[in-house]
C-alpha cells in the first residue's frame, strides 16, 4: 500500500456556547459565540494544507438534538471546501447530535459519508483511483445509547487498512455518560488498524499500534474545566500501515487556570502585583491566543481580609477586564476566586472553650461524616441537576462538596472572630 495521510477530529459542538461565563465585553462575547465555527475552519484548512486523503469526525459535531441552521450550513460549507479539493469526510453522529434529531433538508457534497444508525457498516477511502482503506462507523439513532457498540466491529478480509470511526466511553470513563460504553480490549479483538473516537473531550493516545486507539478530545474547549490546548490528530500512515500521529492545537480561544498563594503578603499593593504577574504569566503561555482565565487567590495570611472587603474582588476584576480585555489578543478574567484563609490559628482555636470552639469542632465532626455529606448532595441534587445550573456550575463530587464546606467554614469564622482581628 502506498503512504497517505488523515485528519481525526471529533466533538465540534457547533454553535455550542461558552459554559460559566456570566458576563463579557461586547467584542469578547463576539469572539467567543465565534469560536467553535473558527477552529472548525482551521481543522479545514489543516486538511488542505497537508493535502490529506480524508477527514474522520467522531460524532457531536452539533451541541444539542436542536441544531442550529446556522451550525448545520457552516459544517456543510466545510466539508464541500475538502470535497472540491478531492478529499473525503466520514462522519458518524452522537449522543449530542443523533440521527433522530432535527435536521435541515440540506444537500451534503457527494464526498460526506454520514454513516447509518442502525448497524455498523464500511466506506471505502478513494484517493487518486484507488481504494486506500476502509472506515468502520455507526452513529447514534438516539441519544441514549447503553449498549456496546464496539463489540459489532468486524474487519472484513479485503479491507487495505481499516478505521473504526466511533462515539463512545472506553473503560467507563467517569467524568463522562457512560454511552456505548466498551473496554480497551473490544476495540483490539475487531481487528482494525486505527480507531478514532469521540466523547472524551480530553485528547488522548489509549494504544500507540496494532491498532493505534485515539481520542482526539474536543478542538475547542468549552468551559472552566477544559483547559489546556485543544486540537485534533494529523495521522500519516507509512507504506507498511504503521500509523504516525501527531496531535494539533486549533482552538482559536483557551481557557486557563492560575493560582496566586497569598502567604507573606502584606499590604494591597502585593495582591495587585502577584494578580498583573499572572496575568502576565497567562499572556505567556497563551502564545498569541485570546485566553479566558480564572485566577484562584489561595493561602492564609493578612492580605484575606483585604480580599474579602466589599468592592475588592469586583474591583480588580473591572481594572483587568478594562486593560487585559481590551488588547489584541485579549485575556479576559472571567473570575477571581478567593479560597483563602485568616492567620488565626485554626487548630488553637479548636482547642478553646469558647462558641468558635464549638464551631469549628462541630464542622469537622460533620465533614468527615458521609450520612451528612450525602444529605446535602441530596438536598443540592435538583440545583446541580437543573439544565440551567449545568451551564453556570460545575458537577458537585464530593471534592467539589468539601471545598464548599470548607469555603463556608471560612466564611463563619471571619465572622465570628472579626474583632479579634
Amino acid at each position: 500500500m502506498k503512504s497517505f495521510k488523515f485528519v481525526h477530529t471529533a466533538d465540534l459542538h457547533l454553535d455550542s456556547p461558552f459554559g460559566g461565563i456570566s458576563e463579557v465585553d461586547e467584542h469578547v462575547g463576539e469572539r467567543l459565540r465565534e469560536a467553535t465555527f473558527e477552529t472548525f475552519d482551521r481543522i479545514i484548512n489543516l486538511c488542505l494544507e497537508h493535502d490529506v486523503a480524508f477527514l474522520l469526525v467522531a460524532g457531536d459535531v452539533y451541541d444539542g438534538k436542536d441544531r442550529s441552521l446556522r451550525a448545520q450550513l457552516r459544517f456543510r460549507d466545510g466539508l464541500i471546501k475538502l470535497s472540491k479539493a478531492g478529499i473525503s469526510t466520514f462522519v458518524v453522529h452522537g449522543n449530542h447530535d443523533p440521527l433522530d434529531s432535527r435536521i435541515a433538508t440540506i444537500q451534503w457534497p457527494e464526498q460526506a459519508h454520514v454513516f447509518e444508525g442502525n448497524r455498523v457498516t464500511y466506506a471505502p477511502v478513494i484517493h487518486k483511483n484507488k481504494i486506500i482503506a476502509h472506515v468502520y462507523g455507526i452513529s447514534y439513532p438516539t441519544q441514549d445509547v447503553q449498549r456496546n457498540l464496539a463489540k459489532e466491529f468486524r474487519r472484513q478480509k479485503d479491507s487495505p487498512f481499516a478505521i473504526g470511526l466511533l462515539h463512545c466511553n472506553v473503560g467507563r470513563n467517569p467524568g463522562h455518560e457512560p454511552y456505548a460504553p466498551c473496554t480497551i480490549e473490544d476495540l483490539i479483538s475487531a481487528g482494525m488498524d486505527y480507531w478514532a473516537l469521540g466523547h472524551i473531550h480530553k485528547h488522548a493516545v489509549l494504544s500507540v499500534e496494532k491498532p493505534t486507539v485515539i481520542y482526539a478530545g474536543n478542538p475547542q474547549g468549552l468551559h472552566p474545566g477544559e483547559l489546556e490546548s485543544r486540537g485534533c490528530y494529523l495521522v500519516e500512515v507509512s507504506n507498511d500501515g504503521h500509523c504516525t500521529p501527531k496531535f494539533i492545537p486549533v482552538d482559536s480561544v483557551r481557557w486557563f487556570s492560575k493560582e496566586v498563594n497569598i502567604e507573606g503578603f502584606e499590604d494591597d499593593e502585593a495582591i495587585i502585583a502577584s494578580f498583573e504577574d499572572a496575568c502576565s504569566s497567562i499572556r505567556d503561555e497563551s502564545k498569541g491566543i485570546p485566553a479566558v482565565c480564572r485566577i484562584l487567590f489561595v493561602g492564609r495570611g493578612p492580605a484575606h481580609h483585604s480580599l474579602n472587603k466589599p468592592g475588592f474582588v469586583e474591583d480588580l476584576t473591572r481594572r483587568a477586564r478594562e486593560t487585559e480585555g481590551n488588547q489584541n489578543p485579549f485575556l479576559w478574567v472571567e473570575r477571581i476566586q478567593i479560597e483563602t484563609s485568616s492567620p488565626l490559628n485554626i487548630e488553637a482555636l479548636a482547642k478553646g472553650e469558647d462558641f468558635v470552639a464549638d464551631f469549628l469542632n462541630l464542622a469537622a465532626e460533620r465533614r468527615s461524616d458521609p450520612a451528612f455529606l450525602a444529605e446535602v448532595q441530596r438536598n443540592l441534587a435538583n440545583l446541580f441537576g437543573s439544565r440551567l445550573g449545568r451551564s453556570f456550575l460545575e458537577p458537585l463530587g464530593e471534592d467539589k462538596l468539601l471545598h464548599y464546606l470548607d469555603a463556608a467554614q471560612t466564611r463563619c469564622l471571619d465572622l465570628l472572630t472579626a474583632e479579634r482581628d
